[in-house]
């Protein structure tokens, strides 16, 4: 099967899925903005420059505590995969749990639940769906970023910006980084922002990272005004 029919089955494998229905604001904590897309496509880079303009805190999306580098790349490379999703993912609920007690108005999120959910969606939707199926009975209390700005870059710029990479980061980034992954998981933030219309693409490809800055600079301050 080659890459645009395994594509295109993909796409259709996707539609006949549902998210749940997800937690309604608390007005009382911070407006989450995440920042989605592929590994290399210039998150973490983003998140600090964001972070700064808007003298905001930068948050990776899973709680901090369940980042040790050995533990991490253990779950992520060895782990039977519906645990190393559930460990995940529960380190993004508690990350959101933790953020409600934060008197910023504003967080930058690097990654959020939508990652962990991309990752074993992009693996083959059976994946997903047994994911969304787990998610079902809880999901009213779970809570997701009020903002995703997704990263739209070609497999190309990330596989170039990853070989920049090093160490533990470069070996993780690697375990992904061939062309019908990247597709795939592409495929699964165009799904996404179908069904979740705060989910917005921001294309990475062509513009250097002030520039791409400015831009997201400009969505987040329409998306705040606009559920102040």
């Amino acid at each position: 099967m080659n890459l645009d029919s395994d594509q295109e089955h993909y796409r259709l494998a996707l539609e006949r899925l549902r998210l749940p229905r997800f937690a309604d604001r608390e007005a009382s904590r911070p407006f989450v903005v995440a920042l989605e897309g592929a590994n290399g496509a210039g998150k973490t880079t983003l998140c600090g420059l964001l972070a700064r303009q808007f003298t905001a805190p930068a948050r990776l999306g899973t709680d901090e505590a369940w980042f040790s580098d050995s533990f991490k790349t253990r779950m992520i490379r060895d782990a039977e995969w519906f645990a190393s999703a559930m460990f995940f993912l529960s380190g993004c609920f508690e990350q959101m749990r933790v953020l409600r007690g934060r008197p910023d108005p504003l967080v930058i999120m690097d990654r959020s639940v939508w990652s962990t959910l991309a990752v074993h969606g992009a693996e083959s939707p059976e994946r997903l769906a047994a994911l969304l199926a787990m998610l079902q009975p809880v999901a009213a209390q779970i809570h997701i970023p009020d903002f995703t700005l997704v990263l739209e870059a070609s497999f190309e710029t990330c596989q170039s910006r990853i070989a920049r990479k090093s160490g533990a980061a470069r070996l993780l980034d690697d375990l992904t980084a061939n062309s019908a992954f990247h597709a795939r998981e592409q495929e699964f933030y165009r799904w996404l922002a179908r069904q979740r219309s705060e989910v917005v693409f921001l294309d990475v490809d062509h513009d250097g990272p002030e520039t791409v800055a400015e831009r997201a600079c400009a969505l987040i301050r329409e998306r705040t005004t606009r559920a102040a």
